[in-house]
């Protein structure tokens, strides 16, 4: 019994002995369990070298995202646009590219230095900042000027070109005794400059209506009243413009002359010397149509056609083979239109009330002569 009760006695000692630390020696920490978890490892944790990683604090670490192509470009063009304007608004503000040399090209009834003039480029502008929209403003304020175009050659030279309106005819108005241009687009123009001399003012706008290449509109009311650069707003005058533009270029280029002295009254001359009387400006194609057939049954014969209804035309026609080329102007006649057909062979008719010379009017059947209107 002794002897057991040492042994145990001797194992608890040597037992108390080994759970004590030896004295002088440093006990080891325990790891840390941070230590573990980072070692059990997560991505988010372990950065490369220069990368910011804290664990547990709240911050992420994401990776930049490239920029696309497309934004990149945009951003540079944005970048270059905004240095151009920059460059070109401080151009303007100096005297680079001044407009030394303004040149205009004559027109048929602009010189280059009315239309110099006309534009008032202001002094010491640049081909930069010269403002061309303004110049053109000021250029159509003249009634012969349809169009303008301002063109820039650098370094220093403006060039302006202008279009006129297209002339439509000679217009002679009855109440100031004169004649005005009127453009295809009904715009009065400017009174009309003409010779002058013992011709009748019928004459000489005629003349001067060949000469220009346009026509001549003769006999309008006395109410019509012309306005530079106003638009027509006269019947007769509009109708006829309607009949211009409603014939075919067969039968427009054949007209000398209007008379229109009223909208239902209107009528027209031809280079052979017919004079046709239109009317109103309705069933223009059909009126037309009748004309044209007529004077192929009878060639050279015609000097008067009423189609004012074209459904019952009508014609007068003189005893010989050929109607020389008319003048474009009615001759007046005391006796109201009477005399020897062959001498308005000239294609100069007589009065203007509706009494024709010639053998008698015929319907377009050959039947007895039907009255004018």
């Amino acid at each position: 019994m002794s002897g057991s009760n040492r042994r145990s006695n001797s194992s608890a000692s040597s037992r108390r002995r080994t759970d004590r630390p030896a004295r002088g020696r440093r006990q080891a920490p325990a790891p840390r369990p941070t230590r573990r978890l980072a070692a059990a490892g997560s991505a988010r944790e372990t950065k490369s070298v220069g990368r910011l990683s804290v664990a547990g604090l709240g911050l992420t670490d994401h990776k930049r995202r490239p920029w696309p192509a497309a934004l990149k470009w945009a951003v540079a063009a944005l970048v270059a646009v905004g240095l151009v304007v920059g460059a070109l608004f401080a151009a303007s503000l100096t005297p680079v590219f001044t407009a030394t040399s303004i040149e205009a090209e004559p027109s048929d009834h602009l010189t280059a230095e009315n239309i110099i003039k006309l534009a008032a480029v202001p002094d010491g502008a640049t081909l930069l900042n010269v403002d061309t929209g303004a110049i053109a403003e000021r250029l159509a304020k003249n009634p012969w000027v349809a169009d303008v175009s301002v063109r820039r050659e650098y370094p220093d030279r403006l060039r302006i070109t202008v279009t006129e309106r297209d002339i439509l005819a000679i217009v002679v108005v009855s109440s100031g005794n004169v004649a005005w241009y009127l453009s295809s687009d009904g715009t009065w123009v400017e009174p009309a400059k003409l010779a002058g001399g013992s011709d009748s003012l019928a004459d000489q706008a005629l003349a001067l209506a060949r000469q220009e290449g346009c026509l001549l509109i003769r006999d309008v009311p006395g109410t019509v009243s012309p306005k530079a650069g106003a638009k027509t707003t006269d019947a007769p005058i509009l109708g006829v413009i309607d009949y211009q533009k409603g014939f075919t270029k067969g039968l427009a280029d054949q007209v000398v002359s209007y008379s229109a002295s009223s909208e239902e009254a209107i009528s027209c001359v031809l280079e052979s010397g017919i004079e046709v009387s239109l009317g109103d400006p309705s069933q223009i194609s059909s009126k037309e149509a009748v004309v044209n057939e007529l004077m192929a049954q009878h060639p050279n014969q015609l000097t008067y056609i009423n189609v004012r209804n074209p459904a019952k035309p009508s014609f007068r026609r003189v005893s010989s083979n050929s109607v020389a080329q008319g003048s474009g102007v009615q001759a007046p006649a005391a006796d109201g239109g009477g005399g020897d057909p062959q001498a308005q062979g000239d294609g100069s008719q007589g009065s203007g009330d509706g009494t024709r010379t010639g053998d008698g009017d015929q319907s377009a059947d050959g039947s007895l002569p039907t009255q004018d209107g």
